[in-house]
């Protein structure tokens, strides 16, 4: 996977070494995270095994999310911006049941929060930038994913599962905005898909993915190169 992300970093410092006297902005973004089904998935099977005992998960559904990030855009030429963008997505607690398989009975129960940490490097094109700005975005992700697990069944069988799983995947998002530049700051909405894991997903890993909806701030504004 790092050999894969060998190419980001050389790539950004060729675009910074052409940009040496181009606008630079600064922009901070919070919101709503919508996920996907398998977000949740956190250990990327249906079925837990110890000796002479079968549990089948079942998952409730992750509850809507929130994020907050910082963006620092270069003005490269026109109405054409590259990005590097750091946020936090958070996921509320949800409940994974453990059954004993083909009955109710249930053998455990769990308790999950997700975090998802995306760094990002992508393009901005504004469509229209005058007052009213029109753009739309996309970028490569790096994404850190943390997932905190709390037992909530008392003498219950102990199956072998990590209480802290963290792996890391590479992604991508896109999406399109709308902002108003009043001089000392452009303030608008923004909505994007991102999916988490398109590279480096286990054989049985599904594609774990969220809809963002956020209000973002751009400090100073965004049109004095217009």
């Amino acid at each position: 996977m790092y050999k894969r992300l060998s190419f980001v970093l050389p790539l950004c410092f060729i675009l910074l070494s052409n940009v040496s006297q181009a606008q630079v902005i600064f922009s901070i973004f919070t919101g709503l995270s919508t996920p996907s089904e398998h977000v949740n998935d956190v250990y990327n099977t249906s079925l837990l095994t110890k000796q002479d005992v079968t549990g089948q998960l079942y998952r409730d559904a992750t509850r809507l999310g929130y994020n907050f990030g910082v963006r620092l855009g270069i003005n490269l030429e026109g109405n054409l911006f590259f990005y590097g963008s750091a946020s936090i997505h958070r996921f509320p607690e949800t409940d994974v049941n453990i059954f004993k398989p083909n009955t109710d009975t249930l053998l455990l129960r769990l308790s999950t929060v997700q975090n998802v940490v995306p760094i990002e490097a992508g393009c901005t094109f504004y469509l229209t930038r005058s007052t009213l700005g029109l753009y739309v975005l996309g970028g490569l992700t790096y994404n850190y994913l943390t997932n905190t697990t709390e037992i909530k069944t008392n003498n219950a069988p102990q199956f072998p599962i990590d209480k802290d799983p963290a792996n890391n995947r590479v992604g991508f998002s896109g999406g399109a905005g709308l902002d108003i530049d009043v001089g000392l700051i452009a303030a608008g909405l923004e909505v994007r898909y991102n999916l988490i894991n398109f590279i480096g997903r286990e054989v049985n890993e599904q594609n774990k993915s969220f809809v963002t909806v956020n209000l973002i701030a751009t400090i100073g504004g965004r049109s004095k190169s217009k």
